[in-house]
Order: structure tokens, then sequence, then C-alpha cells
């Protein structure tokens, strides 16, 4: 998954931003997750297409601070290491 770092803070962000709210700064780096920390979850079962039946919604955080959602369908608890990556459908996750 790529998130979005500042180049003057080392800020991170799951969307690119004009401005680092945190010192103003207006360039931005790319950089790609692959590793996170969940935060919590929510387990979903009835849901739209294409996504299936069964499945849970995770927020997780990066090293440096940002936080996202991604999707699995493995039993994923607080504080569980997770991999992160990218499908036709957007980011999904798994317990490390």
């Amino acid at each position: 998954m790529e998130l979005y770092r500042c180049s003057k803070c080392s800020s991170e962000y799951v969307f690119r931003r004009a401005v680092c709210p945190k010192c103003g700064s207006k360039g931005f780096d790319s950089v790609e997750v692959k590793s996170a920390v969940a935060l919590d979850s929510v387990h979903l079962i009835a849901t739209p297409e294409p996504f299936p039946d069964d499945y849970r919604v995770v927020m997780f955080q990066s090293g440096n601070g940002a936080r996202g959602f991604c999707r699995t369908t493995s039993d994923v608890k607080r504080g569980d290491r997770l991999r992160i990556g990218m499908d036709e459908n957007g980011p999904v996750c798994e317990p490390e």
C-alpha cells in the first residue's frame, strides 16, 4: 500500500496533501508500506458485491503513525502485526 511521507518531518498520510499539517512543508514522497499494527477490527457478514460475505475491516497504524484501513478474512486482534498488500478492490492485510 502506498502512503505519502512529508519530506521535512517524515509524517505519513494515507492521502496526498497539499501541505503537511504538522510542519507546513509542501514536499511529499510516496513510500510503500508492507507492515503495520492492527488498532481495531469490525467483522462484516452482509457486504456489497464484489466483496466476500464474511470478512473484517481492520484499522491499522504504520510505523510512523499513519492510520488506514484494510480488509481480511483472517481473525485479527488489536496489536497483531499485519502484512499489507493491495488487490483490485483496495488494501488487504493478513497477520504476520
